[in-house]
């Protein structure tokens, strides 16, 4: 059987379309940049509605941190307050001003301001304000659990509580709502879709092609869930990462190309300039490369020793020390996160179903207990020189076969490494 034509046919041709992006995002970081300096030079406070994301306590005993996104401006950033506290996706009218320290870097990521809260205001538009609701009233009294189906549902972020325990049990990639799920929301649209489109076209246009209208349908479908849940930044990468997949497998061109991933991580930065400062995006194109390097080298074993084996084990000790410099947090039961992820793609569709149909708390004395599980974590400081290391081992695999299995055993070692500093600790 031919093999698929490459997306680029010549290094050239990949150099111009990567420069044309480019040049692309750089234009557009040139125009956020002038908001930037707008905002920080303003004499006086700058007015805005804002919806409360996060409450944290504040480092003075009266005092509160709250998380912001105001939409008019695409701005998130922190500000502490010492009135009475709004609840978690409250609307409020707030004043902010940049600190005079705050770069460029610190408004594309999120940045703290001085500033606080003028006056509560009506709620703004939150189509998930419903669906927030059905979930409080089949997990009552359990606020856990509420966090962990508004963050997989409808992908509103976590409560630092719950998220230093799905941290500790090493399955944070499990809960932001990603590529992941947006993959198993596909195989769940695309399967419900398959039987009736399938007897429609048999009956009126046995000429249509079933994938393409199959494929076009569920895209639609998850683009508006993505619009839905308010575009957060991980499923914009995510969509666009899917979006530009399915052209490329209709059009029959090689999808498992590291100039494909390249090619991908430039238009998501041109669509959405603001991710050149995000770590998420960072990981989440990390752990592409590693799934990409996986199938690469077992493309010769079983599909199902791959899907279940290769990559959930693979990723998780490729991503290892990856995530461990960022995130220095290290529990025995991070082991579990292989394990985790296959069960959570059974998991994932059977509880929207379940909350369809208000049975959504089967679940939740098994979750209480897993969350539960990890009683104390350690924090362990990944050497610089090693992830250089690392890094370097892990460019040479997409070469060498050799390269990829030091590569892998290099993050053993280091899984290896921290899991004996933790039980010893």
């Amino acid at each position: 059987m031919l093999a698929p034509p490459p997306l680029f046919r010549s290094t050239k041709e990949f150099l111009i379309v990567s420069a044309i992006l480019i040049a692309i995002i750089v234009g557009r970081l040139f125009f956020i940049y002038q908001d930037y300096k707008e905002l920080k030079t303003l004499p006086n406070y700058y007015y805005s509605e804002a919806q409360v994301i996060k409450i944290y306590n504040g480092k003075k005993a009266d005092s509160t941190l709250l998380k912001l996104h105001a939409p008019n401006k695409n701005l998130d950033f922190y500000i502490y307050t010492n009135k009475v506290p709004p609840k978690r996706f409250d609307w409020v009218r707030v004043k902010l001003k940049l600190k005079k320290n705050s770069t460029f870097y610190d408004y594309l990521k999120g940045f703290f301001a001085y500033g606080d809260i003028v006056e509560h205001v009506e709620d703004g538009f939150d189509a998930k304000g419903y669906l927030r609701s059905l979930i409080d009233k089949q997990h009552n009294g359990y606020e856990n659990l509420k966090t962990f189906y508004y963050a997989i549902f409808l992908a509103d972020p976590l409560d630092k509580s719950l998220r230093e325990k799905i941290s500790n049990l090493g399955v944070s990639h499990l809960v932001a709502l990603s590529g992941f799920h947006l993959g198993i929301l596909w195989l769940i649209i695309f399967a419900l879709a398959y039987i009736p489109y399938r007897y429609f076209q048999q009956k009126y246009y046995p000429y249509r092609n079933r994938n393409i209208d199959l494929g076009l349908f569920t895209l639609i479908f998850l683009g508006l869930f993505v619009l839905f849940t308010g575009a957060p930044p991980a499923l914009i990468r995510s969509y666009i990462m899917l979006l530009v997949g399915w052209i490329v497998l209709i059009l029959g061109i090689e999808l498992l190309s590291f100039k494909f991933l390249a090619f991908a991580v430039l238009l998501i930065l041109a669509v959405a300039p603001k991710l050149v400062a995000s770590l998420g995006l960072l990981l989440s194109m990390t752990g592409v490369f590693y799934i990409f390097l996986v199938i690469k080298w077992f493309k010769d074993k079983p599909a199902w020793f791959i899907s279940l084996v290769a990559i959930p084990v693979g990723i998780f000790l490729l991503m290892f020390p990856i995530g461990h410099y960022f995130f220095p947090t290290t529990s025995i039961w991070q082991l579990s996160s292989p394990i985790l992820s296959v069960l959570f793609i059974i998991f994932y569709p059977i509880v929207a179903i379940l909350h369809f149909f208000g049975l959504g708390s089967i679940f939740d004395s098994s979750l209480l207990w897993l969350f539960s599980l990890p009683k104390e974590s350690i924090n362990i400081t990944m050497p610089e020189y090693l992830i250089v290391i690392y890094i370097l081992l892990s460019i040479g695999a997409i070469f060498s076969k050799k390269l990829f299995f030091a590569t892998i055993t290099l993050a053993t070692t280091i899984t290896t490494w921290y899991m004996f500093t933790y039980l010893t600790s």
